[in-house]
């Protein structure tokens, strides 16, 4: 009887968890914990995704009508001078896309203006600078510019404004 009691605190005795299943039950809490965090943050900061409101509205400011607005009409053939004075550049046709109406009526409310700054930049221009497809490339992007900052469409505005040019010299010719 003596034997069978010291049997008893024997079995009695636990033995050390595998050391493995502690790793495997500690990586499975980390990732519920971790689960949970992160569903959590989503919940309360919002997701990422845009509404469709939200997509509405960046797409009408990133991509607006274009409408044309004319300055010189096509066939008008209206002189301007270029550096030097000895060569007149005639401008037969010369209109704008741009990106809201707001901004046609206002290239239109302000034409002299806008038809000045032009002459100033034929002004600065020699023949080569007009004829070349970069020269002409160069001349485009100064009249836009030139014209955003006249009607104010400039910064953040930029893309309501004169979105491109299409001008069309006729010929340059010796005074």
């Amino acid at each position: 009887m003596a034997d069978e009691e010291q049997k008893l605190p024997e079995q009695k005795e636990k033995k050390p968890l595998n050391p493995i299943l502690l790793i495997i039950i500690g990586a499975v809490l980390m990732l519920i914990i971790a689960g949970g965090v992160s569903f959590f943050m989503v919940k309360l900061l919002g997701s990422n995704i845009p509404s469709q409101e939200n997509k509405a509205n960046t797409s009408t400011l990133r991509a607006p009508v274009i409408s044309k607005a004319e300055l010189i009409k096509d066939g008008s053939r209206e002189p301007v001078m270029l550096k030097g004075g000895r060569e007149v550049a005639v401008i037969s046709a010369l209109e704008f896309k741009v990106g809201s109406e707001e901004c046609g009526s206002t290239i239109g409310a302000n034409k002299v203006e806008i038809k000045d700054a032009i002459r100033m930049l034929f002004l600065n221009k020699t023949r080569a600078e007009v004829t070349t497809q970069q020269g002409m490339e160069l001349l485009r992007k100064q009249i836009k510019d030139a014209v955003n900052e006249i009607t104010g469409y400039t910064g953040e505005r930029e893309n309501l404004g004169v979105r491109s040019v299409n001008i069309i010299i006729m010929t340059i010719q010796q005074q």
